[in-house]
């Protein structure tokens, strides 16, 4: 506990609004980030669409807002499928500044549908649930797999930190 009012004077923290789109087959969409946006790190580019929110913006008008900026499209999100509080941790292959990434079910879509690029995307690739490790970053597969949870029927899962 500290002394400081949190009401009055909280602590940064960034507020992340991520996106499921999945195929009828069950695959789930992946953003590639340009190595401009990885700031030079080495680590695994795939990430969820979606991105973080602004300041008194509500949580599901950012996460559209950031999916169309990035692909050109737009959802209609859905039910809470995941929370993820990530810490302000240094990492072997990048550093984490805290965060509170909420998922959100935003349907099913072909994957033939086309993307327009921007905020420095530079890809997408669909991922069937067993390559979710092999290509994520372990905090990302994590997230993941507790959100096809959820979407099978499970619980909300309230996940924290980085999965060794």
């Amino acid at each position: 506990m500290t002394a400081r009012d949190h009401f009055t004077d909280p602590p940064p923290r960034r507020l992340g609004a991520l996106g499921i789109i999945r195929t009828s087959a069950g695959a789930v969409l992946m953003t590639e980030k340009g190595q401009d946006a990885l700031r030079g790190v080495e680590r695994k580019p795939w990430f969820h669409p979606g991105g973080c929110v602004e300041e008194n913006e509500p949580i599901l008008d950012g996460l559209v807002r950031t999916i169309s900026a990035k692909l050109g499209i737009t959802v209609k999100p859905g039910r809470l499928l995941a929370v993820h509080h990530m810490y302000d941790q240094q990492h072997k292959t990048h550093l984490s500044k805290e965060g509170i990434n909420f998922l959100f079910d935003c349907g099913v879509i072909d994957e033939e549908t086309p993307f327009v690029f921007g905020d420095s995307i530079q890809g997408t690739r669909w991922m069937l649930p067993d390559e979710l490790d092999e290509h994520l970053t372990p905090f990302t597969a994590a997230r993941t797999h507790a959100a096809l949870r959820a979407l099978s029927g499970g619980d909300v899962e309230v996940l924290a930190g980085h999965p060794l």
